[in-house]
């Protein structure tokens, strides 16, 4: 009986050892996941402290931008009291040229006054020349008078020698001195013609004159009006100016503040969504494909995927903005850009085939991570914006120096006064913005991404056709 009850009392113990084994086994087990669990948590601490690191760099980097900012303000206030200064003694100039033409304004009344002053006064010395040969014209009656006594006198001298002798020679002397004051008074007369004439041709030049003064009246006032309404034009421009110049700095600090936030938003998503991102691919990885959860997981994938592409669409933008955005020039096969981003187009194209039917088997230098970036870029539009359609075409050749790089799709299409404004920061066609999703910002990182690359971009599309975007790039450039 005794050796049944150890032999019971050992099988019992054997099985207690194997339970405290298993469960050894097993806390053994949970320990190790939970060793792992805490390396992947400092991994992400580590991740954390590098962005905050970052971030810090970037508040000093802002403040350094705000002192210099402060720097330019200063000596744009310094600049603006200088053009005040300067339209205070433009203005001051203006006024003593006025007080200068009202001046010569006074002076031409007073010569116009002393020309009608002279005026009438050749008035008065043309009456009274008239009164002269008033005079003269009596006097020469006078003598006609005398001269016909005379006659009768020789009548009476005939009869008398002597005296008519003495009388002859008086009257011989006396017809010379009438001979003599007839030419005297023909002379006078002449002269007096002579003198109305000039009197005459000189009141036509007075009024000449005046006519002309008068016009040069009208000429300087009409100057005096000229130069007060470009005056008025100059102060109206200069405010102008001076509003759009302000415009254009509120415009520059809103710029300026709108990346900063964008990058600031940027760098704080980041963290919390990479956060997301492990839990999601722990959720993902513990997840039956079978369970009813896994499609809203898929949905949630989809979704941590769009929000990394806007931020990161976000943060190329304000490195483009700022000039900070810099390119890894290396040596690349361009046929490899072409066929990386195509298969990675290709996994989520589900719908659409994608076509290559030219390549460029060349060694190209710039920046593959860039360029694979635009055809991405490209290629997604191009499946986005033609849900009916089922093949997107790839064509690349060399031509020229250059090479040439084009995507077709059978989409939507775009109207041609869209076409020119696809290229500026969240433009987005207002017919299908609401059908398709996008907030505007990858043509614009393409398009800067191919300028500095020296390239540029050409588009054609007719709606309900299709779009096809194409860039060039040349093949010898010093980047």
């Amino acid at each position: 009986m005794d050796t049944e009850n150890l032999a019971a009392q050992l099988l019992i113990a054997n099985q207690d050892k194997a339970k405290f084994e298993a469960e050894l086994i097993l806390a053994n087990i949970e320990l190790g996941f939970q060793n792992e669990e805490k390396l992947k948590r400092a991994a992400e601490l580590t991740i954390a402290n590098n962005a905050l690191d970052l971030l810090n760099k970037e508040k000093t980097k802002r403040a350094a931008e705000l002192i210099i900012a402060d720097k330019e303000f200063i000596f744009q206030i310094a600049e603006k009291e200088k053009l005040a200064a300067e339209l205070v003694i433009a203005y001051t100039q203006l006024d003593a040229q006025n007080r200068e033409r009202e001046k010569r304004a006074a002076e031409l009344i007073l010569a116009n006054t002393e020309l009608i002053f002279q005026n009438k006064e050749k008035e008065k010395r043309a009456a009274e020349l008239i009164v002269a040969n008033e005079e003269l014209l009596l006097q020469n009656r006078l003598k006609e008078k005398l001269a016909e006594e005379l006659i009768i006198a020789n009548k009476e001298l005939i009869f008398q020698n002597l005296e008519k002798e003495k009388r002859a020679d008086e009257l011989i002397i006396a017809n010379k001195k009438l001979v003599f004051e007839n030419q005297e008074k023909g002379k006078r007369a002449a002269e007096l013609i002579i003198a109305n004439i000039e009197l005459d041709f000189q009141d036509e030049e007075k009024e000449k004159r005046a006519a002309e003064l008068l016009i040069a009246l009208k000429e300087l006032g009409y100057q005096d009006e000229e130069k007060s309404k470009r005056a008025a034009e100059l102060i109206i421009a200069n405010r102008e100016l001076l509003v759009q110049k302000l415009e254009k700095e509120r415009r520059a600090v809103a710029e300026a503040k709108k990346d900063e936030f964008f990058n600031m938003v940027s760098h704080e998503f980041k963290t919390p969504l990479t956060n997301i991102k492990v839990i999601h691919q722990l959720l993902e990885k513990k997840t039956d494909k079978a369970d009813k959860l896994y499609p809203f997981l898929a949905n949630a994938s989809n979704s941590i995927k769009r929000l990394e592409k806007l931020i990161a669409d976000l943060l190329d933008v304000t490195k483009i903005n700022s000039g900070q955005i810099d390119l890894n020039i290396t040596a690349f096969y361009f046929a490899d850009a072409l066929t990386n981003s195509i298969a990675n187009v290709e996994l989520t194209a589900n719908q659409h085939e994608i076509i290559l039917e030219n390549s460029v088997e060349l060694l190209y230098s710039g920046d593959q991570f860039r360029i694979e970036q635009v055809l991405i870029n490209l290629l997604n539009n191009a499946i986005k914006y033609s849900p009916d359609a089922r093949q997107v075409i790839v064509n690349a050749k060399v031509a020229k120096g250059r090479i040439e790089v084009c995507v077709k799709d059978f989409g939507v299409g775009i109207a041609a006064t869209d076409i020119d404004n696809l290229f500026q920061r969240f433009y987005r066609v207002s017919k299908t913005a609401i059908q398709f999703q996008g907030v505007g910002l990858g043509l614009y990182i393409a398009s800067e991404i191919i300028k500095k690359h020296k390239g540029t971009f050409s588009i054609q599309s007719e709606p309900g056709k299709g779009s096809t975007f194409c860039f060039s790039l040349p093949l010898n450039q010093t980047l």
